[in-house]
């Protein structure tokens, strides 16, 4: 029993990885969209005119977030 119970426990535990570090994104992307534009340039962030945070030309050629 303990052949078909390790493949379920692993996939168990990688959805829970998967999971946690979705939510993590998702709080920091958050905390990071309630800052003003000066604090988003000084840490190397600008905001687009539509409200998306973009990485600035030396960080991410200007891809968004």
């Amino acid at each position: 029993m303990t052949l078909t119970l390790r493949p379920i426990g692993a996939a168990m535990s990688g959805l829970a990885m998967r999971s946690a570090a979705a939510f993590e994104r998702r709080r920091t992307l958050r905390r990071i969209s309630r800052l003003s534009d000066r604090r988003l340039h000084d840490i190397g962030l600008e905001r687009d005119w539509d409200g998306s945070i973009l990485a600035n030309e030396i960080l991410a050629n200007g891809r968004a977030i």
